[in-house]
């Protein structure tokens, strides 16, 4: 039997979120539960820092990186992030240091090139950061920080840049980074022996006006991207050239029924390890949308059930690929759920509270 740890992060303090809707914060920073083989969570630890809505681990496993999603920390105009050292045994995260990332409100992180750097984006600051990491899993000083400009149609959500996702292509010959407010994902060159970019390295990804990218993911060949659109509520499907950092749309799928009535924006998106089926979340019309993936890459949909929980901002799935868990932010729960191999459908088995829950991570030790 594995011991396998999920890091559940939350809002720990109040926050007024894109939509303009006043989030209360009620959550104990990062939690750190242990999953038996039934899929139980058993409470474990909690670090009780400021807002880590957001979290992503290295690659051996050894160091979890969190956002601190904040406007402003310690008197500064930015948000932040935070370096923490595992230990597998207890559950215990050990505090490393804390950056600011020159942006308000932190929102996702990625770990790239093997560890050596970390990728911030700002949702209000509309920019993007990144850090090298060293030795000992700490933050250096920021090798890199790129403010964006421009706006799009939607008054409301998209009178400015709100750089949500930055994450390299499989290659790592590109950076990719989507932006809400400009309906864009632009993509950068990467010198990763400097830990800088250089701009419009490819056209940029368009969507549709008002469409609102969010997150993005790569099948495991690297030749095809996924997208979730926040404000479309729609999985765009496109092939990708690593060499080139081209992108060309094959399909647009919606993640909500036709009938759907209450007002809904989609969140994350994510592909199951055997490669065969993708999920995708959305609030308001709290559910969870499942499609197959074709051989040729494109989805065809399976279902949209609905949760049950309110707002599920954020999922995983177990490395198994046996259970996907997904925090609910204001029903203040995690919901376990059976994964059924054959046609991917989803069993809720079991809940957990789990205040102002945002984000989810598992990580298997020996």
């Amino acid at each position: 039997m594995k011991n396998r740890l999920v890091f559940v992060g939350s809002y720990t303090q109040d926050i007024i979120l894109g939509t303009g809707e006043l989030v209360p914060g009620s959550g104990d920073g990062v939690t750190v539960y242990r999953m038996d083989d039934a899929g139980h969570l058993t409470r474990l630890f909690a670090t009780g820092k400021p807002n880590p809505t957001y979290l992503a681990l290295s690659s051996d496993q050894r160091f979890l990186y969190t956002v601190n999603e904040l406007k402003e920390y310690h008197e500064e105009a930015s948000a932040a992030v935070s370096a923490y050292a595992i230990h597998p045994d207890t559950g215990e995260l050990t505090f490393l240091n804390r950056r600011m990332t020159g942006g308000g409100d932190a929102c996702c992180l990625t770990v790239a090139q093997n560890d050596s750097y970390v990728m911030v984006a700002n949702f209000t600051g509309g920019s993007f950061s990144i850090f090298p990491v060293l030795a000992d899993g700490s933050l250096g000083t920021a090798s890199c920080f790129i403010q964006h400009y421009g706006h799009s149609v939607n008054p409301t959500r998209q009178a400015s840049p709100h750089v949500h996702q930055i994450s390299p292509d499989p290659l790592g010959k590109h950076l990719l980074v989507a932006d809400l407010g400009t309906d864009e994902i632009s993509v950068y060159g990467i010198n990763w022996a400097t830990g800088c970019v250089t701009p419009n390295a490819a056209p940029a990804i368009r969507v549709d006006a008002g469409e609102g990218p969010r997150q993005f993911i790569f099948d495991p060949s690297g030749k095809f991207l996924y997208l979730v659109t926040e404000l479309g509520n729609t999985v765009r499907v496109y092939a990708y050239d690593s060499e080139t950092g081209a992108a060309q749309c094959l399909q647009t799928l919606p993640t909500l029924p036709n009938d759907c009535v209450p007002e809904t924006i989609s969140a994350c998106i994510k592909l199951h390890p055997n490669g065969k089926f993708i999920y995708a979340s959305n609030r308001g019309y709290d559910s969870i949308a499942s499609y197959r993936v074709q051989p040729d890459g494109t989805l065809t949909p399976l279902s949209i059930m609905q949760t049950g929980g309110k707002t599920p901002r954020d999922f995983n799935i177990t490395p198994d690929g046996k259970f996907l868990l997904s925090g609910f932010q204001d029903s203040d729960e995690l919901i376990l759920y059976a994964i059924n191999a054959l046609n991917g459908q989803l069993t809720e088995i079991e809940r957990t509270v789990s205040n102002s829950a945002t984000a989810v991570l598992f990580a298997d030790y020996e």
